[in-house]
C-alpha cells in the first residue's frame, strides 16, 4: 500500500488480514479503498458482505453480496448466502 496506493489488491489483502484478526472496522475501511480504486472487485464486495454479516448489518451484507453476484454470477456460496439473507429479512418484515 505504501509503495503503490493505487494497487487495489494490496488494500483487499490487508482487508482480509484485518478481518481474520477481528479488526472489522479496519477491514471495512480497506474494502472501501479497494472499491474506490476498482469498483467491480467482486471479491472485495463479497468480503464486505462477510464483514457486514459479522457486524450484524444484514441489509448492508445483502446489498454487498448482490453487487458481487451481479459482477460475477459464478459464486454459488454467495448465491446461497443471498437466499438465506432474503429469507431472514423477509421473516423479520412479517
Amino acid at each position: 500500500i505504501e509503495d503503490d496506493p493505487l494497487f487495489s489488491e494490496a488494500w483487499n489483502k490487508r482487508a482480509t488480514l484485518y478481518f481474520m484478526t477481528g479488526k472489522l472496522q479496519q477491514s471495512r475501511a480497506d474494502i472501501a479503498q479497494t472499491l474506490a480504486i476498482e469498483p467491480r472487485h467482486f471479491g472485495a464486495l463479497a468480503g464486505l458482505g462477510l464483514v457486514e454479516l459479522h457486524l450484524g448489518n444484514d441489509e448492508a451484507a445483502l446489498r454487498a453480496y448482490q453487487a458481487a453476484i451481479e459482477i460475477n454470477p459464478h459464486m454459488p456460496d454467495v448465491t446461497q448466502i443471498i437466499e438465506q439473507l432474503q429469507e431472514k429479512l423477509q421473516g423479520l418484515a412479517l
